[in-house]
């Protein structure tokens, strides 16, 4: 097994891996993951629609989306053969550690997978890997670690953010405890370019300002990702 989890590392290591959740053949089930506070874990499905390739897949949560950071979950199981045609469920579980109370945080889980033998492992094969890795596919989707009794709720978060016109565009502040993901922000019908991480997502308690030209009592118009990776929509008046 530690011959095949290093061959897999080696493999991967070489792949621009694709930080999203659907993914033709492979993917997660998944757009966004919500661990609550005290949960013995969470599950996660990742899911293989191919007809005759199976997959090793690995999976780990970390704290930033390059994986470089460390995070006080556990994945199980963190190295599985997923066959054609088949879902797995992986465990997440929460390790010691001492996360803010006050406020959600954030960490990123990954499934990775390349191409496995076409037959299952027997105790006599040297290697179940394939030495080709252009096949090689990475999921990431974001998880929320959420405290337990955080007043009002992620919903009225993503609605009762504030727009101010400021000089050098527009401000939003999020005064709430909870992290908002946007699926686009527009000022009348310009659209505003969501381009970095901090414009794509808004910290607990903190705030962002957004280059732009911003005429009297103009509209913001701005949609976010909810707890189910749905949308929803929402408008503001500037006074």
């Amino acid at each position: 097994m530690s011959r095949i989890f290093s061959l897999l590392s080696l493999l991967l290591a070489w792949l621009p891996l694709l930080a999203i959740a659907q993914t033709g053949g492979f993917g997660i089930n998944a757009t966004r993951l919500i661990y609550p506070q005290g949960a013995e874990s969470i599950s996660v499905t990742v899911r293989n629609t191919m007809t005759a390739q199976p997959y090793l897949v690995q999976a780990k949560i970390s704290g930033s989306q390059d994986g470089s950071q460390p995070a006080p979950f556990l994945t199980r199981p963190p190295l599985f053969r997923l066959e054609p045609n088949s879902v797995n469920q992986i465990r997440i579980l929460e390790q010691k550690s001492i996360l803010p109370r006050d406020r959600e945080s954030v960490f990123y889980f990954h499934a990775s997978a390349i191409p496995a033998s076409s037959a299952p492992l027997s105790p006599n094969q040297q290697s179940g890997v394939h030495g080709n890795a252009q096949f090689g596919v990475g999921n990431i989707i974001k998880m929320f670690y959420r405290p337990a009794n955080l007043p009002s709720s992620s919903m009225a978060a993503q609605q009762s953010l504030q727009f101010s016109k400021v000089k050098e565009g527009l401000q939003l502040k999020n005064n709430s405890p909870y992290f908002v993901s946007f699926a686009s922000l527009r000022v009348g019908k310009q659209a505003i370019k969501l381009d970095t991480p901090a414009a794509l997502m808004i910290a607990p308690f903190s705030s962002h300002i957004y280059p732009t030209t911003i005429a009297q009592g103009s509209v913001i118009h701005w949609e976010t990702i909810n707890d189910e990776g749905g949308i929803n929509a929402f408008s503001y008046n500037l006074p």
